[in-house]
């Protein structure tokens, strides 16, 4: 279900989902690229593209078009939450934003409260469940996608959504008493790089890859 609704996103040229992608895609061409890759800590660009890595995975940004790509898969095609990500960072990230190595919860990321709610729905929740009895396989898929290993939890990772957005995922199985349990955690600065609501939606995509695993 999850992976039909992606494609819906993508769906027809005439799709809510893609005039919002074609708005960011014509927005980033009257940036100064440079200078927003200097405030989110991006080095690696020229007057061709920008390269960064979402996830540990490589991405391509064109600086002449604005699209957005994976050199290391030529075939596959970016999701609406994984375009969007990138963009938020450039558009978002503020002069001088650091980490400030304190992590929190997401109701204590600044000005993600108002979005708890469809943070515990849309993430934690189905998260958690999918994972339920399967420790290690929630520990086998951080494992494949490179992600390190944290001493919390049943299992937990830090995981580098960008080089200056890292997450924590940390999962406690179930029992016949309690249902399994996962946390994200955030540096408290992380939107100081980007948007509070795309956090949930980076909290989504930290899903996203633990249950669909390495793609060879």
């Amino acid at each position: 279900m999850e992976k039909e609704n992606r494609a819906e996103r993508r769906g027809s040229p005439s799709s809510n989902y893609e005039k919002v992608l074609e708005h960011w895609r014509r927005k980033f061409l009257t940036w100064d690229a440079a200078a927003l890759c200097e405030k989110a800590g991006i080095h690696d660009y020229d007057e061709d593209s920008i390269r960064l890595l979402y996830f540990g995975i490589p991405h391509r940004i064109d600086r002449k078009t604005g699209r957005i790509t994976c050199p290391e898969k030529p075939d596959y095609e970016p999701e609406f939450d994984e375009i969007m990500a990138v963009y938020s960072l450039l558009y978002y990230a503020k002069e001088g934003a650091k980490n400030s190595g304190e992590w929190v919860h997401f109701r204590d990321v600044k000005d993600a409260g108002v979005f708890e709610a469809a943070f515990e729905r849309q993430v934690l929740i189905p998260f958690a469940k999918h994972f339920s009895g399967r420790t290690a396989k929630f520990r086998a898929a951080g494992e494949a996608l490179g992600f390190l290993p944290i001493p919390y939890g049943d299992a937990a990772f830090q995981v580098p959504v960008f080089s200056c957005i890292p997450m924590r995922v940390i999962f406690w199985d179930g029992d016949e008493d309690f249902p399994a349990k996962i946390n994200l955690l955030y540096d408290r600065n992380v939107t100081d790089f980007t948007h509070a609501e795309t956090v949930v939606m980076l909290g989504a995509e930290c899903m996203r890859y633990f249950m669909e695993g390495k793609e060879e």
